[in-house]
């Protein structure tokens, strides 16, 4: 009984995640994230690696007769929106993952962009007006 209340005690998110399971994600992949979507919805996600990033890169390139076209570009950025979210999130599942890409719009955008800036897309530094 003590072990169930100190693992309550010890989740990230009620319910769901443990400290010791982010220690093992942290062990894997380094750092290890937590963002919330609205008041309910965690996720749990890391940084994309380079080959990562440059595969899901090659993996979504337009041929040149594609790049005039504006919804062949829109599903590239889309693509690689998801791309991004589905390699990184750690939690919830991927098979819940697909379901909120497809039902909230804005959320493969969101969330993608916030991996980024903590791959190292983000600026290193202020820039300073001289």
């Amino acid at each position: 009984m003590a072990k169930k209340e100190t693992e309550k005690k010890e989740q990230v998110i009620p319910g769901d995640i443990t400290r010791a399971e982010i220690e093992a994600w942290k062990a894997l992949h380094g750092k290890v994230y937590k963002t919330m979507a609205g008041e309910q919805q965690a996720f749990i996600y890391r940084p994309i690696k380079r080959h990562e990033y440059t595969k899901l890169m090659l993996d979504t390139e337009l041929i040149p007769e594609e790049e005039p076209l504006a919804e062949k570009r829109l599903k590239r950025l889309s693509d690689r929106q998801i791309g991004i979210c589905m390699i990184c999130t750690l939690w919830p599942s991927q098979e819940e993952m697909e379901r909120m890409l497809e039902n909230e719009a804005g959320l493969a955008s969101n969330l993608s962009n916030e991996i980024m800036d903590h791959s190292g897309f983000d600026a290193l530094a202020k820039s300073e007006e001289l």
